[in-house]
């Protein structure tokens, strides 16, 4: 998996950002809008985004969405990994 392409968008940083820090989370398109301050729209489409690259999970109906963060350790890794380099060399640009 491609982490830094996930990356490259900031509502996907955003939102992966807030499961780091609440792995056990689990949360629908409006719910995690709030907690990011994003729109519920573009929030939903980010969520299934990264549902699709299984760095969420999606729980629930196709109507009730509600998401988690992976329980896959490698993915998790890589996720996290990706995230830390992804800033490190954002700081470094500036």
């Amino acid at each position: 998996m491609e982490v830094r392409r996930y990356l490259r968008s900031k509502i996907n940083r955003k939102i992966i950002e807030f499961f780091l820090e609440n792995p056990a989370s689990l949360d629908g398109p409006r719910g995690i809008a709030t907690w990011i301050s994003e729109g519920v729209e573009e929030t939903g489409k980010a969520l299934k985004e990264l549902a699709k690259a299984k760095i969420l999970i999606s729980h629930g109906s196709s109507t009730a969405p509600a998401y988690g963060y992976t329980t896959e350790a490698h993915i998790a890794s890589k996720v996290k990994t990706g995230l830390k380099k992804f800033k490190t060399n954002k700081k470094s640009k500036r």
